[in-house]
């Protein structure tokens, strides 16, 4: 009996053993393609994993990966910065690109601007092409652009945060609100954020406790972003 159960218990581990074996496999394409490899990698050679585009607009390609939106901003034949929309499934370890953080971020689909303001010591800068009285055409949104050291390859990362929900919504009027009561009216009006950074500080709080809706790492970042804010009081650095 005790040799029966015995050899029960080895054919299961056996079984085990081989079924974690089998299931390792590869990478999913979603982590092969957020590398940094792939980052100034020839278009021919990134889409041996990411297959083809879905549609190309001007400088940039869509795909279709493991169910998540990636879009590749393309210079020169080769890939400059890759945006993800987050989501469960939809997500990367951003530690492989900032190896001087030595693996403080926690993944992006379940990171926080205040996380990731906290582990970047507040040196991001706060953008919107519109925070108030938007209208329907799109869903307005606030990003934060952010550069590296030297130690991480001044490697590019913007955040953008949608304001689908009520946490967004009322941190972005959080933050309006704050700079109508220094700036006054016209100012906050004028979307004359852009042009100072002196109210990122003010973001940042107010953002503290929303997730990211997307993130965009690589380079170009923002000059690529400048290209969308097309506001005619949309100020430039």
């Amino acid at each position: 009996m005790a040799k029966s159960n015995l050899l029960h218990i080895l054919l299961a581990a056996t079984l085990i053993v081989i079924t974690c074996a089998a299931s390792a496999g590869p990478p999913a394409k979603l982590a092969r393609m957020f590398d940094p490899e792939m980052i100034d990698a020839d278009v021919a050679y990134f889409e041996q994993v990411a297959g083809l585009p879905r549609r190309t607009f001007e400088n940039t390609k869509s795909y279709k990966v493991d169910g998540c939106e990636v879009v590749a901003t393309i210079a020169r034949g080769a890939v400059r910065s890759l945006q993800l929309e987050l989501g469960q499934d939809c997500t990367f370890d951003l530690n492989k690109f900032l190896p001087n953080y030595s693996g403080k971020f926690p993944p992006p689909h379940m990171m926080t601007v205040g996380q990731f303001d906290a582990i970047t010591n507040r040196t991001g800068h706060f953008y919107s092409d519109c925070i108030h009285a938007c209208g329907n055409a799109v869903d307005p949104s606030v990003v934060e652009h952010w550069i590296g050291s030297r130690a991480d390859g001044f490697v590019e990362i913007m955040l953008e945060v949608v304001m689908r929900n009520d946490r967004a919504i009322n941190a972005a009027f959080a933050w309006y609100d704050a700079m109508e009561e220094v700036e006054g009216k016209e100012w906050v009006v004028n979307e004359q954020w852009n042009c100072t950074r002196k109210h990122d500080a003010t973001a940042s709080r107010a953002f503290k406790d929303v997730g990211i809706t997307s993130i965009t790492i690589g380079y170009d970042v923002w000059a690529q972003e400048l290209r969308r804010l097309t506001g005619p009081l949309f100020c430039k650095r």
